[in-house]
């Protein structure tokens, strides 16, 4: 059923021209046009990724409707049975693609279809991702979400999709503690790693090569080159390098390898590659693995798989 063809409604969007009087932040969570249903002019706010907290989401809109006070609807193309209840009980307009529609300042028609929850997963944020590895050097059963912030160091509406995220892959689960927030998990630390792979990003941003004489202070070994420290293989003939992406701005990368002797390859990462690092000279053993997951070699694989058991065995242990 077409609920908007259901109530009559005519609906007409066009560009709003008073964008450029929000805050920047507004229009990072939202896409914003002028719409005209039926005969009414109001707005439409159609979220770039996940709604935010519904105490942001009413300023937010609070604002817009300072700039133009006229009717606000959310256009949206899923949402989870807790968010559509949660805005039904704050009164707040939307309409969900052509299933449902709820307008309380001129009708409202919901169906009684089910909300589909927002789980399927491909890839992991970068956010949820550094939440993740976070997890995995934790040496607790419970992980409380606001004590990731001092290393991660993301807002806290990026951490709750973050953790959000990790809860729809189904292995975690979400609790509270008074208004703290923490996870869990029924997985030891390697099957976690091992069924969490396929959501997992490599770090690698960028890669190329540089000149010997071009490697700096913010440069440490990455890829075979540290694996080959905590490992039995032996370190490639060319050193690889590893750069985190606010200090590569002044790095002219090359793509052409032409001289072993004159040469090492840089790779540019998507965060600080001694973030996770105790001693802040050496990549996290975590963060390397993901960085070689894409590579297809059985060689590196089995010590891969070794340097895991290792690392998790020992934590077990301690």
């Amino acid at each position: 059923m077409n609920a908007i063809n259901a109530l009559g409604l005519k609906l007409d969007v066009k560009d709003w021209n008073k964008s450029d009087q929000l805050p920047l932040y507004i229009l990072n969570n939202f896409s914003i046009q002028k719409a005209t249903l039926n005969d009414i002019d109001c707005l439409s706010l159609t979220p770039h990724e996940e709604l935010p907290i519904l105490s942001v989401l009413k300023k937010q809109i609070a604002i817009i409707k300072n700039i133009e006070n006229i009717p606000v609807f959310l256009n949206l193309n899923s949402i989870s049975n807790f968010r559509k209840q949660n805005l039904l009980e704050n009164k707040i307009p939307f309409i969900l693609k052509d299933k449902m529609v709820y307008l309380p300042f001129m009708a409202t028609l919901l169906t009684d279809e089910q909300c589909e929850e927002n789980t399927k997963i491909e890839k992991l944020t970068l956010a949820t991702q550094l939440l993740f590895i976070w997890i995995l050097y934790q040496n607790s059963d419970e992980f409380y979400i606001n004590e990731a912030l001092d290393t991660i160091n993301v807002s806290n509406m990026t951490l709750t999709r973050a953790y959000r995220q990790l809860c729809a892959t189904k292995l975690f689960e979400e609790h509270k503690d008074g208004r703290k927030i923490y996870l869990t998990t029924h997985l030891n630390k390697l099957d976690l790693f091992n069924q969490m792979k396929p959501y997992l990003q490599s770090p690698i941003k960028k890669q190329g090569f540089i000149l010997n004489s071009d490697i700096d202070n913010h440069m440490i070994l990455s890829g075979e080159s540290a694996l080959s420290q905590y490992t039995f293989i032996n370190p490639p003939k060319m050193k690889t390098y590893a750069i985190d992406k606010v200090n590569s701005n002044y790095i002219a990368i090359q793509k052409e390898y032409y001289s072993q002797e004159e040469q090492v390859e840089l790779q540019i990462w998507n965060y600080n590659p001694l973030l996770f690092s105790h001693d802040q000279k050496n990549i996290d053993k975590i963060s390397l693995i993901i960085s070689l997951l894409d590579n297809i070699d059985e060689r590196l694989d089995m010590e891969i798989e070794q340097l895991l058991e290792n690392i998790f065995n020992k934590k077990e242990r301690d």
